[in-house]
């Protein structure tokens, strides 16, 4: 089980040029399994307080912001119950059913939680509790926590022909400030939990050809623009190429695996000037399920400054003026991983308290949580990203979004040689993945389709 400790619940691709590889395969519209499950993701946009946004342990509701959390819906039994859940890459655990009648809750909060619908282990033929070692857990979140009991039950999956079968997941019999259940797609299995997470089980039930996904949240504006493919990517989500760098391990002398990856630099472009900030290199966190960003202190406390961001004590959120909604697009923070730059717009990095009020996207990191940086929703609609267990790496690209041009990510994943990234079947050439183990040349990768300047305007 996997605490988030800074997690806000709303919620490679190139092609081979060396002997061995194996070229990516396009989805082929005959194919009853091409290798991978796409799925779009719905936007869900609430109304939160800012001490619900910020993980602050306030009881009182300051300011609303509207927030985006980011659902599937699955299916689950037999016959199936429909039930949509937040997708986060910061937990690992896969559960449904918070408590819609939690008194934390607002009452769009609510409402929200029975629209995304219940699942009854009762009504299913096909749930069971037998072969499973521990009956109970409870997760703590950044904000809230819930307690669970432990099912097997098959779960389909709507618009495709994939299903898996006997799938362990968590039925919530108690929750706390969460109106939404979540899927937790982070590490599992001999890692993270002591069974197979739903990561896991897509590629043992060869769903997937690979434990690798990839993830498009898609603009703040769009209505359902966002995609999440279980074992393949969409080269027309992206603009450039992707570019890979190694999973870090457990940091700060912990024992849980996240998704961390370095990050060299940070840095404020504007029209005329360009701003590096001063150790702005650190491990970070991609968590799609935090809807702010965690910087280091220094860091966040000179771009705040720069942004003309003024912190209210009692909420502990940064307001900053409204006109950087509307900023030039050109006016971006550059997030730098090695060889790969993300270029988020200032305006997207701001998010409206009211009519007239706005905040940043951001805050300070607090080191005693064992975490020291998290790039939540206001890095990651800027960035297409694919998560690769299968090789330990993370892949980045630019976001935009001209089309769809969905393809496989075969056995082998991605991988980093002499040569750069490469998918390849390593069975078929051993010798690179030893090579993989200390090569950290940073070439480019499966070209995006989209044109260059796609990916800073949504």
């Amino acid at each position: 089980m996997t605490p988030r400790l800074l997690s806000t619940v709303s919620l490679a691709l190139a092609l081979a040029t060396i002997g061995g590889a194996s070229a990516i395969v396009p989805r082929s519209s005959s194919e009853s399994n091409p290798g991978f499950l796409s799925f779009p993701i719905e936007h869900a946009r609430h109304v939160r307080s800012i001490s619900t946004i910020a993980k602050r342990d306030a009881d009182v509701q300051l300011f609303n912001v509207s927030s985006v959390s980011y659902l599937i819906q699955l299916s689950i039994g037999t016959p199936g119950q429909s039930v949509k859940v937040a997708v986060d890459t910061g937990s690992d655990e896969l559960w449904v059913d918070p408590n819609c009648l939690d008194r934390t809750l607002v009452q769009q909060q609510q409402q929200e939680c029975v629209a995304d619908g219940q699942y009854n282990p009762d009504n299913s033929s096909s749930a069971t509790t037998s072969g499973i070692s521990a009956t109970a857990n409870t997760i703590p979140y950044g904000k809230g926590t819930v307690q669970i009991a432990y099912v097997k039950d098959d779960i389909s999956l709507p618009g495709s022909s994939a299903a898996l079968t006997s799938v362990q997941f968590g039925v919530a019999t108690r929750s706390q400030e969460l109106n939404e259940g979540i899927m937790g797609i982070g590490f599992g299995a001999g890692l993270n939990t002591d069974y197979n997470n739903i990561i896991d089980e897509l590629a043992a039930q060869k769903v997937t050809n690979s434990k690798a996904f990839s993830v498009a949240l898609g603009s703040v504006d769009a209505n359902n623009g966002g995609v999440i493919i279980f074992g393949g990517v969409d080269t027309k989500k992206f603009t450039g190429s992707l570019v890979s760098n190694p999973v870090l391990g457990p940091q700060f002398n912990g024992d849980v695996h996240r998704y961390y990856v370095q990050l060299t630099s940070i840095a404020l472009n504007e029209s005329t000037t360009q701003k590096t900030y001063p150790n702005s290199s650190a491990a970070v966190v991609l968590d799609s399920g935090s809807s702010l960003s965690y910087l280091p202190e220094s860091v966040f406390t000179s771009l705040a400054g720069d942004l003309g961001a003024q912190l209210d004590q009692q909420s502990g959120a940064y307001f900053v003026d409204c006109s950087l909604l509307t900023s030039a697009d050109t006016n971006t923070i550059d997030f730098v991983f090695g060889e790969v730059t993300i270029k988020v717009p200032v305006s997207d990095f701001v998010l409206q308290a009211d009519s007239q009020d706005c905040i940043l996207g951001a805050m300070s990191a607090d080191p005693s949580t064992g975490i020291t940086a998290l790039l939540g929703d206001t890095f990651m609609r800027s960035a297409y990203v694919v998560f690769d267990q299968t090789t330990d790496t993370i892949s980045m690209a630019q976001y935009a979004n001209c089309g769809q041009a969905e393809q496989t990510i075969p056995a082998g994943g991605v991988r980093i040689g002499f040569h750069g990234l490469y998918i390849l079947d390593y069975r078929a050439v051993p010798y690179l993945y030893t090579v993989k183990r200390w090569a950290r040349i940073y070439l480019t990768v499966i070209p995006g389709t989209c044109s260059s300047t796609a990916g800073l305007r949504r």
